[in-house]
Formats: structure tokens, sequence, C-alpha cells
């Protein structure tokens, strides 16, 4: 005598509810995705420093706003602006390379900017690579060059 095949119990809610209940999951992500995304062409928002706080940000993508106190070209093809005092007793510096910048460095000495980049540690002092010109937000020009 052949054994009765008993049908499966599937215990829980039917495979229906499964199907809202993912469907509700994923409208809940793509609505927690959009509370950080730029809203009408806005910016991202990122945090402002000032220069002297960049060395507690390493690793991070933000944004120094600080006046550039001094900025120099190397046979490198490399402009480096310094904030904080100028070399070597600067407190943070940024980096224009040549290859990202084919219209020439802006000239910045004395202007009061705001570059957006991931800080790094070069020899004990904050730095920032900048990407190209898109990076460099120019708020003040040096009230000594206004006529």
């Amino acid at each position: 005598m052949k054994a009765s095949v008993r049908p499966k119990v599937v215990i829980g809610r039917p495979r229906r509810y499964a199907s809202v209940v993912t469907k509700q999951l994923l409208i809940l992500v793509f609505c927690l995705g959009l509370v950080g995304t730029p809203i009408y062409g806005e910016e991202p928002l990122l945090p402002v420093i000032k220069p002297e706080e960049a060395s507690q940000h390493e690793g991070k993508l933000v944004t120094v706003h600080g006046v550039v106190d001094g900025q120099r070209d190397s046979k490198k093809g490399i402009t480096y602006l310094n904030f904080g005092g100028r070399f070597p007793n600067q407190v943070f510096t940024c980096l224009l390379k040549a290859k990202n910048f084919p219209e020439g460095a802006p000239a910045l000495e004395g202007k009061t900017v705001e570059v957006t980049g991931l800080i790094h540690m070069y020899e004990g002092k904050p730095s920032m690579d900048l990407r190209g010109s898109e990076s460099i937000k120019i708020l003040e020009e040096d009230p000594k060059t206004k006529p």
C-alpha cells in the first residue's frame, strides 16, 4: 500500500502579500534616496569648513571656505594655493594640476574662495587636489585690487 501524499502547507501570508510588501519597500527606498538628492539644480549639501579645520576631515569630501594667502606655480605644472598663511606656514593647501586646468590656473591670491574636494594629508598638513574650475567658487575679490 502506498503512503498518501500530503499537500505542502504554507504557513504565513499568501504570495500576493509578499509582492505588495516588496513594492512598498522599493517605494520607500526610492523616496529615502530622494531625500539626499539635490532638487531643482541645487548643489548637494557638503560641510563647509575653515582651512584650520581641514585636518579633522581627512578622507572626507568637503568645501573649504577661506582667503588664498599665497599662490605659486611649480615647474611641473602644479599651482599651489595656500590658506591660513604663506608657504611654508600654511595650514591648508590646494593643488591645481595643469592637466585639469587646460586654460591655466586662475589668479586667486588675496581672494575669498570656496574649494570643494577630498581632503588628504601630505607631509603632516591637509591638502586637496582640485579636479577642475568647477571645484573653485570665487566669493570675493581682494579689496586691495578693486578700483
